[in-house]
């Protein structure tokens, strides 16, 4: 890719981030999908009492029910599936990120940061894919783009919807946070990216005048 393309992917990747910047923390689109426990203490209690393994508090991400699927004694694995089914089917079925001691210097400026950062190399594949694809038009660009959207929408936010039981409207949110960026940031890598390709077919003697 040359330089200007790099600039390119910097300008989407800041309007992204300025938009989900408003999204999250302006409106209350984000917050209203997050449902608070109606005891935060108790559970916040709860929580330190049984995220442990082998009797030591441990971050990660804990599941209920959880059956080990390796257990020798099929007997028992087999017992236990048919429990879990069950309360997945009609109990409570829980899915959580546990970080029980803090997550130190992982405050808002330097989670912002590595957004960022995540915002670029998003912004960046998609430059680079336009760069090598054969195209016709700004809008045949923004289509690819719109593409790499509905790919992670499909291979990431749905799955969750369906595995791990996400709400509706977390679920909706997300989709539309992953889609809104695009008619305004997006264009800016597709844009620089048809302009090049134009200036290498004239350089070459590919096109003739117009």
């Amino acid at each position: 890719m040359k330089p200007r393309s790099y600039l390119a992917a910097f300008v989407a990747a800041l309007v992204v981030f300025i938009w989900q910047s408003i999204s999250h923390l302006a409106i209350p689109w984000h917050h209203k999908s997050l449902n608070a426990f109606e005891d935060q203490n108790a559970t916040k209690e709860m929580i330190l009492q049984n995220a442990k393994v082998d009797g030591k508090l441990k971050d990660g991400i804990y599941t209920l029910p959880n059956v080990n699927m390796f257990d020798a004694n099929k007997t028992k694995m087999s017992s236990e599936q048919a429990a879990a089914q069950k309360q997945m089917a009609e109990g409570v079925p829980v899915f959580a990120a546990v970080v029980t001691q803090g997550r130190g210097g992982m405050g808002k400026g330097k989670g912002l940061a590595y957004q960022f950062g995540f915002n670029m190399l998003g912004a960046l594949f998609v430059t680079f894919l336009l760069s090598k694809l054969s195209h016709d038009g700004m809008g045949c660009c923004v289509g690819v783009t719109v593409f790499f959207a509905l790919f992670a929408i499909v291979t990431a936010v749905l799955p969750n919807w369906a595995w791990w039981a996400f709400s509706g409207t977390y679920t909706g949110f997300l989709i539309f946070d992953h889609l809104e960026g695009l008619p305004v940031a997006r264009p800016y890598p597709a844009r620089r990216v048809e302009m090049e390709s134009r200036d290498f077919r004239y350089s070459s003697g590919g096109a003739s005048a117009d």
